[in-house]
């Protein structure tokens, strides 16, 4: 059984590939270009990848090819549809990376918060020393207790967040597909209304693509905080410069892009420099323990569909 992973650089250099070597004969390549794609699936019978995009041309070339295993919850970069109508197998990784995309979100919106960046640098420029003065409390920052938080997407990561939010005393409410007890939910205008913090959770789809555009922004709280850890496209990124530049968005964070990495002419290089922005190079998701466990459900999920058995399946 021939293994081929695609983009190894994007699963970080201490992931225990090495695991996937008990079921074949693996296959490595660092990148994958557009250009190389086709010659890389053409003798595979399994691909395992995490960012690169596999499209229907790429598919109909590869013969020998079964399953398309991605690195990741989300699949967006699978022509889902042409594998189906192909007969080509793909699985997904749900659940692995939860509790390291709530550290990341929840890191993000701390700091953010307490300014906790901006009171770090007011030392180490020195200007604490010469202040003269014991204690600074410029900027002003506040309490989570008794704020609002709003979660869109309360899957996994969703939950995780809130757990956390409400350990912080904030109120959470949740825009969800399916509507349930358990938390608090709103259409997505309240939650923009109401909330004072917001963190972006979705997948990406028809329905999520520029969830977050001007009108929803103009809805917020002026000092609305806003925090994605969904995928870029699920922000109008223009109209969030905008609205950091302007004032509405007091803090935002940022560790996913539309386009990965963001090129010279992105709307956020006109803000990345701000102390009120945070942005991180989609990093979120690749705690060590959450790497070491895709790997291993990956594993999983190889033998699974030698079986015959449907684990994890997003084509079905």
């Amino acid at each position: 059984m021939k293994i081929t992973i695609l983009d190894r650089d994007t699963l970080g250099s201490d992931t225990p590939i090495s695991v996937l070597s008990e079921i074949g004969e693996l296959t490595v390549y660092d990148k994958t270009a557009p250009e190389q794609l086709i010659e890389r699936c053409k003798e595979s019978e399994i691909l395992v990848l995490n960012k690169v995009k596999i499209t229907r041309e790429a598919m109909l070339s590869a013969k020998k090819l079964r399953l398309i295993c991605v690195f990741a919850t989300g699949y967006d970069n699978i022509d889902v549809k042409s594998a189906r109508e192909l007969g080509i197998a793909v699985t997904n990784v749900p659940g692995y990376s939860s509790d390291s995309v709530a550290l990341f979100t929840v890191s993000t919106v701390l700091a953010l918060v307490s300014h906790l960046f901006e009171y770090s640098s007011f030392v180490k420029r020195g200007e604490y020393q010469r202040f003269g003065t014991p204690n600074r409390l410029i900027p002003v920052y506040h309490e989570l207790r008794g704020k609002t938080w709003g979660i869109i997407g309360y899957g996994g990561i969703g939950q995780a967040v809130a757990k956390i939010a409400e350990a912080f005393g904030a109120r959470v409410i949740v825009n969800k597909r399916t509507e349930t007890d358990a938390v608090k939910c709103v259409d997505i205008d309240t939650l923009c209304h109401e909330s004072d913090i917001i963190s972006v959770h979705c997948p990406l789809n028809d329905a999520t693509r520029s969830l977050i555009s001007r009108d929803r922004i103009n809805l917020m709280k002026d000092g609305v905080i806003l925090v994605n850890e969904a995928r870029g496209s699920v922000l109008n990124e223009s109209d969030v410069r905008d609205a950091v530049l302007s004032g509405k968005i007091a803090g935002f964070g940022s560790d996913v892009y539309s386009v990965e990495p963001f090129p010279n002419d992105h709307p956020y290089n006109d803000i990345m420099g701000l102390d009120n922005v945070i942005l991180t190079p989609h990093a979120a998701w690749g705690a060590y323990e959450a790497r070491e466990r895709c790997i291993n459900i990956i594993l999983d999920n190889i033998k699974a569909f030698n079986r015959g058995e449907m684990q994890n399946r997003v084509d079905k």
